[in-house]
């Protein structure tokens, strides 16, 4: 039985084992249902219907895909279960049998006649059976005989076109044949003949790497060059190992290039032969990878690359007013009037901007697309209000804006901030990228905050939905964390024809301030040690350092600063000073005598939840959400911290809540689903961590200096403090991660490369 079917029946169902078990059992499916399941009819060997008392369901395979289709016919083995569940409170009982072995069929005779009345609109059962009964129906079809079609009684020439459009492909079949005989998912046929028609089979063994670009593994590839007996040697399996090899740099590196030397060792890792000088040229001619000036690309980080830079410099070359009639405003827009407006604004304001700030909200507001860099306390926020406000006097409030980050705390502190609704950049894509989804305003300012964390895929999907007369800003700052996903966007930006703005004053914490003073040497890559962490909180400095940590010391430096409401930071998750450990440790400081979060399993009844790292749940205690939910009633992001307010001895009647969670000031009904999104948030990793701030931060260094630990890291983490920052463990990791410099800056991308050469392209128009 498959781990995916016992997941979706447990959380709905209680199961029981049937007495049945099916071999090579004949199916034909009547419905499709999520997740792989089908309600189905168990076929006689004449082809007629075998009676069931009650609906029988299919859990069909992974492998299968979408060939598991209304009508389609099937042989499968595999244990009958009793599903027993309410559905609007009524009590229903089916059979379910998980399918372990499945064989696609093709539909003739009886089973026939009922796939061409299920998938044909307007042949019923009796025009079905008179198709059926004409001999060479399918050399009819496939040979397009629509006199000889017409001539059977009850057919139309509407009737006949469907029944061309609805017919399965006899290649579909001996698609499916082969890709059963190599051990390959048979849910690829469909594919493979919906791009290769026919010659399907010969284009994968002349080109069997296509089996990767449809998600099959490397090796499983390998294995099939092997059975054709391909030599290594040929130009198709070269270039097939270089794209293999390309793939892997991208996903250790997170680089979006690979340089010649590192795809010719690559290779030879793979082949366990030499590899010459001239593989990557060889991948290129065979069209599986692209050459750039610093080595080379697969296809899709090259398309990827070169739709944003294009899009981009698109969107800052676009003259004023074009494309958008709600951009009317534009040619009206002078450097004077966004100057005045900056006045009006600052006459509320009890400080005093910059004139570096100034500068970078005129420049901003006058240009489509701009960027602003700044360290952590240097009024990003507070100029982003004001672009913001002026925005608001040029257009008289006329100009939608989306506010978007990556992570959802990062949104949500940017939304507190400007006072204006924020959301995620997986939230906006969601709404409005792809068939049938509601399209964005021909003409908006889109603002993408934390933007140093921004990849590559998420930025191309943002500008495929994005409408030409979009105006752009991206805030962010270079010396932070860099993307998890692949590339670099944010500093590829910088050094273009697009402008960006650098702020360096620290308005956060006066200059006088101990965080300040360490976040500033970090930043400028000098080792500066701050002072030791005496007795007590209250007798340190605002920025310190506790050299001898101890999961004991941390806990009593924590209560002393008020416990929850603060947070530990770890770039580890595991270990003695990483997240899991400590949150078991400052769980049990807190006491564990609490009330726990318990769940209603079925056949289990009401247990107590455990969540992945094996922790339970108390009342009391903090949590962080590892996961988007973006229903109405419990709108959370991944990132967001909450914490556990109310823990009931019962779940609800109404939607199975088991306890109650506030987040961000609104109380949140903790049901099953919910539980699955949540964990401990006494201490988060300093990824999670971009883009929010806490009044104390304990930073936790690591025992030993690790690779993943550099200048970007402990910059991050420095930075998330308010008003005290208390870093623990050996001064000398802070040492070799400055020593380490950015991580990021040896990821090799090319698009920086790309909007220059794009930039020197005649304007369109």
């Amino acid at each position: 039985m498959s781990d995916t079917g016992l997941n979706f029946v447990s959380d709905q169902r209680k199961l029981s084992i049937s007495n049945v078990v099916h071999v090579r059992q004949v199916i034909q499916i009547k419905k499709c249902r999520p997740r792989g399941h089908a309600t189905v009819d168990l076929i006689n060997k004449d082809g007629s219907v075998k009676g069931r008392d009650k609906t029988l369901v299919v859990k069909f395979p992974l492998n299968v895909g979408d060939l598991a289709t209304v009508g389609s016919v099937w042989e499968v083995s595999g244990r009958e279960y009793v599903s027993e569940f309410l559905a609007h409170d009524i009590p229903i009982t089916e059979y379910t049998i998980f399918a372990e072995d499945v064989k696609y069929m093709r539909p003739s005779g009886r089973i026939l006649e009922r796939w061409l009345s299920r998938n044909i609109n307007g042949i019923g059962p009796v025009i079905a059976k008179r198709l059926v009964r004409t001999s060479n129906l399918n050399i009819l079809i496939e040979g397009r005989d629509t006199k000889a079609l017409l001539d059977i009684s009850g057919m139309s020439d509407e009737r006949v076109r469907r029944l061309y459009e609805k017919w399965p492909d006899e290649s579909l079949y001996k698609t499916i044949e082969w890709l059963e005989a190599q051990k390959l998912p048979i849910g690829l046929g469909d594919k493979l003949v919906a791009i290769f028609g026919a010659a399907a089979i010969d284009q994968v063994k002349a080109h069997p790497f296509l089996l990767m670009a449809m998600g099959v593994s490397f090796e499983t590839t390998m294995c099939v060059v092997g059975d054709l007996n391909i030599p290594m040697s040929k130009n198709c399996i070269v270039a097939g190992v270089a794209m293999h090899v390309a793939m892997k740099h991208a996903e250790s590196s997170h680089s979006t290039v690979i340089d010649g030397r590192s795809l010719m060792n690559g290779c030879s890792e793979v082949t366990k032969a030499p590899a010459s000088e001239e593989v990557g040229d060889v991948a290129v001619a065979e069209g599986l990878l692209v050459k750039t000036a610093g080595g080379y690309q697969i296809y899709g980080k090259a398309l990827m690359e070169a739709s944003v830079a294009r899009f981009l410099v698109q969107a800052h070359k676009r003259q004023p007013g074009d494309n958008a009639l709600l951009a009317s405003w534009e040619p009206e827009l002078t450097r004077s009037t966004v100057e005045k407006a900056l006045t009006d604004y600052e006459l509320k304001l009890d400080f005093s901007l910059t004139n570096e700030q100034r500068d970078a909200i005129v420049g901003t507001v006058m240009l489509p697309v701009s960027c602003i860099s700044g360290g952590a306390g240097t009024g990003k926020t507070t100029i982003l209000r004001a672009i913001l406000g002026i925005y608001d006097a040029i257009t008289g409030g006329r100009l939608p804006c989306y506010q978007v980050a990556l992570a959802g705390r990062a949104a949500r502190r940017m939304a507190e901030s400007t006072g204006r609704p924020a959301q995620t950049i997986a939230k906006l894509i969601a709404m409005h990228l792809g068939n049938k989804k509601q399209y964005l305003p021909e003409h908006l300012l889109l603002v993408i905050d934390e933007a140093s964390m921004v990849d590559l895929l998420s930025m191309y999907k943002l500008i495929g939905m994005l409408p030409t007369a979009t105006r752009i800003l991206f805030v962010g700052d270079t010396s932070q964390l860099p993307p998890v996903g692949d590339g670099l966007v944010f500093h590829a930006l910088s050094e273009t024809i697009l402008p960006f703005f650098n702020l360096s004053q620290v308005k956060r914490q006066s200059e006088l301030s101990g965080i300040h003073k360490f976040a500033t040497a970090v930043r400028q890559s000098v080792f500066e040690i701050p002072s030791r962490t005496l007795a007590t909180l209250a007798e340190s400095n605002d920025c310190s350092i506790e050299k001898d940590a101890s999961i004991t010391r941390l806990i009593e430096l924590w209560r002393e600063a008020g416990g929850i409401g603060n947070i530990v930071l770890s770039p580890l998750s595991k270990n003695e000073f990483g997240v899991d450990n400590i949150n078991k440790k400052l769980q049990q400081s807190v006491g564990l005598d609490r009330a726990a979060l318990y769940y209603q399993d079925k056949p289990r009844g009401w247990i107590p939840w455990i969540t992945p790292t094996g922790d339970q749940l108390l009342e009391g205690d903090p949590v962080l959400v590892t996961a988007n939910n973006y229903e109405e009633k419990a709108d959370i992001r991944n990132g967001d911290l909450g914490v556990i307010t109310e823990v009931f001895l019962k779940p609800d009647e109404e939607d199975g809540a088991v306890g109650v969670m506030e987040v961000n000031g609104i109380a949140i009904y903790l049901t099953p689903d919910l539980l699955e999104k949540i964990q401990l948030g006494y201490a988060i990793t300093i990824h999670k961590s971009q883009g929010s701030q806490w009044p104390t931060c304990f930073v936790m260094l690591p025992i030993e200096a690790s690779e993943m630990i550099d200048q970007t890291l402990v910059y991050t983490a420095v930075t998330r403090a308010a008003e005290r920052l208390v870093l623990m463990g050996d001064p000398r990791v802070i040492r070799q991660a400055i020593v380490r410099g950015s991580i990021a800056l040896e990821r090799n991308t090319f698009l920086r490369e790309r909007i220059l050469a794009v930039a020197k392209e005649p304007v369109e128009g």
